[in-house]
């Protein structure tokens, strides 16, 4: 193969161009994969926990589906179908959407504080089940927040570190390795607990922390907990989905991989937390199974976290490198991989309380990502017609009619806005305080369609008659707009 081949390669997998259907390593099963490692991990069964303090185990198997099929679809459309037909970067493609700084805006928001949060909660995951490990095998008095934790949550980080500087391809064979192991060691879990408790007995079990007396609201808390857990993958998985062979193959490994894994995880955490009282799985599942079963299980569930934040880094990564400066563009992969992990390292050396805000955290989360999923849906599928100009994507920001204004389109961070101020007013994630509304259809649905009907209606008012964005005249019917460099890259 000549070098000018293996560059491009290196490039088209870094996100520098867009992706080929020939150079796409990821086929159905192995998207599959990818999305199971990626949502089976601690944090599946730390948010079925959370969903038990809030519903018992009957309300919340129907939360936990409800919640998370939304969040998965409405973040999938918005991300994986324009990201898999065009083989685009994430954050590239949002500049047909938000300008080219809007999009750099958008990465800080969603990517940099968000993924710099993930990385240190799943260190510090990883951190306890190792914690956890040494104290089945060894009687080590367990401490969540001491040295072995911390030292071992600050290896994960290095450890995921490593994998991704070594690019998509090792991060494939990671995920094909792990995920089936998960798979069987869940439902093992799922087994065990039900062998001490008939299924029966545990759907009669009441919620461990109830905080409203109105049912529907606690169900429909309990629901929002899973449809942000659905909407967290929106910063993610589009750069997973620009990897798959086609927009088929980017959209339903999505179903069975992230919604299916993650549900499963879930419900595995929600049933052991009403059984056992304790949200917190490093802590239930040292009592599931004997010693035997409960080191393999939490040394399994530790390594998961790592295929979770290899996933997640490897994305933010890929989006940096289109987003930043030259001076970032020009630094070696490797290097930029570790500058990134920096921060995460000492969040979890020096601010290791952020695991136990989880739940407040990840809730807060689906007030951006609910907006920015509308967003996307509005633009790709109604405004555009899913049809993407790969020119004026990657043209110069001076050339490009993505630029809109200063590289900024205000119209879809008024939308954005807007979306979020209306998510905070529904269900305030901090203070969990709600509105009557919230009880009936949540706070992440308002918040997607509101963001959504904003950004088309001012758009179809205002970028036409300012030249913005090169969106199709709505009454030149079905006029194509499709280049010949972009049909190139699209493998429908």
């Amino acid at each position: 193969m000549a070098k000018h081949d293996v560059d491009h390669g290196l490039e088209a997998e870094r996100g520098d161009t867009p992706l080929l259907p020939a150079e796409r390593m990821w086929g159905f099963w192995e998207f599959t994969y990818a999305n199971s490692a990626l949502a089976i991990a601690t944090w599946a069964f730390l948010i079925g926990g959370a969903t038990a303090l809030f519903v018992g185990p009957r309300e919340g198997i129907a939360a936990i589906v409800i919640g998370n099929i939304l969040g998965v679809l409405l973040a999938t459309f918005s991300t994986c179908v324009p990201c898999g037909k065009y083989g685009t970067e994430q954050f590239t493609f949002l500049r047909s959407m938000f300008g080219s700084n809007g999009s750099r805006l958008v990465y800080v928001l969603a990517v940099v504080f968000l993924t710099m949060g993930w990385l240190a909660v799943l260190g510090l995951m990883f951190g306890r089940s190792i914690d956890g490990l040494s104290g089945l095998v060894s009687e080590h008095q367990t401490d969540p927040n001491g040295w072995l934790a911390l030292a071992s949550g600050t290896f994960a980080i290095v450890l995921a570190a490593v994998v991704v500087a070594k690019g998509p391809t090792s991060i494939k064979v990671f995920n094909t390795i792990v995920a089936p192991a998960l798979v069987v060691i869940m439902g093992v879990m799922l087994y065990l607990i039900l062998s001490e408790h008939s299924f029966a007995e545990l759907l009669a079990l009441p919620a461990l922390d109830a905080p409203f007396d109105d049912k529907r609201v606690n169900f429909m808390i309990a629901v929002e907990v899973n449809m942000a857990a659905g909407f967290s993958w929106w910063p993610y998985i589009g750069n997973l989905a620009r990897l798959s062979k086609n927009q088929r193959t980017a959209f339903w490994p999505n179903v069975i991989g992230i919604f299916g894994a993650a549900a499963l995880g879930e419900v595995v955490g929600l049933l052991a937390a009403a059984a056992l009282g304790n949200s917190d799985p490093t802590v239930w599942m040292t009592h599931i199974g004997g010693i035997v079963f409960g080191v393999i299980a939490l040394g399994f569930v530790a390594f998961a976290n790592v295929t979770s934040m290899i996933n997640i880094l490897y994305t933010s990564i890929v989006g940096l490198r289109q987003l930043a400066g030259k001076k970032l563009r020009e630094m070696s992969w490797t290097l930029l991989v570790a500058l990134f992990c920096v921060v995460p390292a000492l969040i979890v050396c020096f601010a290791p309380g952020i695991y136990d805000g989880f739940f407040i955290f990840l809730v807060w989360t689906s007030a951006l990502n609910s907006a920015l999923a509308g967003i996307g849906i509005a633009d790709y599928f109604f405004l555009r017609r899913q049809r993407l100009n790969l020119r004026h994507l990657y043209a110069a920001e001076a050339q490009s009619p993505y630029r809109y204004w200063k590289g900024f389109n205000p119209i879809a961070l008024t939308a954005l806005v807007i979306g979020f101020v209306a998510y905070v007013v529904v269900f305030n994630p901090q203070t969990l305080a709600n509105t009557t509304l919230f009880s009936f259809i949540s706070a992440s649905l308002p918040s997607c369609l509101l963001a959504g009907i904003v950004h088309y209606g001012l758009t179809r008012l205002l970028a036409e008659r300012l030249g913005w964005g090169a969106y199709p005249n709505r009454h030149a019917g079905t006029t194509r707009i499709l280049d010949l460099d972009s049909r190139s890259y699209s493998n429908d």
